[in-house]
């Protein structure tokens, strides 16, 4: 993603717009993987002030993601506003001052975009607000169809210990 900002450098004031689409591998964050079902959008403004260049919009995808308590695929929108800063520095300099960097007359923005996403996409989601999950017994999706199972009465302090101890008999006897 790139942006020529050669008008601008000229005349510091100018406010100009820019929608530009990419499309992004997939990204790892603390071992989940983040994938994207299409390319990702950027929409924004942008001016230079006389000493950088302030850009101002949203970005926008959809992201592919597994249901936190049924485990099955979905897709989800995702959006995110941002207002960031480039500045004719060295990559040093603009980590020290939180913003970007670029030389020339092009504003490279893959980094801006990936960093945008990798902080704002969420690690767990639900598939549809009254997902019923998985029994914790079969394992069946408890959306698609109604096990057999019977749930054992979880509400005593103690029937933790009392499966233990099933568990430990159990093997007792094997």
């Amino acid at each position: 993603m790139e942006l020529n900002v050669a008008a601008e450098l000229k005349t510091p004031g100018l406010v100009s717009h820019a929608q530009i689409e990419q499309v992004f591998p997939e990204m790892e964050l603390a071992g989940s993987r983040i994938r994207l079902a299409e390319p990702v959008a950027l929409e924004f403004k942008y001016s230079f002030d006389g000493e950088g260049v302030d850009l101002m919009g949203v970005l926008s995808s959809s992201l592919i993601m597994n249901c936190t308590k049924c485990n099955e695929e979905f897709v989800k929108p995702f959006s995110v506003d941002f207002s960031e800063r480039f500045l004719k520095v060295s990559d040093e300099e603009a980590e020290e001052l939180d913003c970007y960097s670029y030389a020339g007359e092009v504003l490279k923005l893959d980094k801006m975009a990936e960093d945008l996403i990798l902080l704002n996409a969420p690690l767990y989601s639900l598939c549809r607000p009254d997902c019923k999950g998985l029994c914790p017994i079969c394992g069946t999706n408890l959306n698609i169809s109604q096990c057999s199972c019977t749930a054992e009465d979880d509400s005593s302090p103690f029937a933790a210990l009392k499966r233990l101890k099933e568990l430990l008999n159990q093997d007792q006897e094997d």
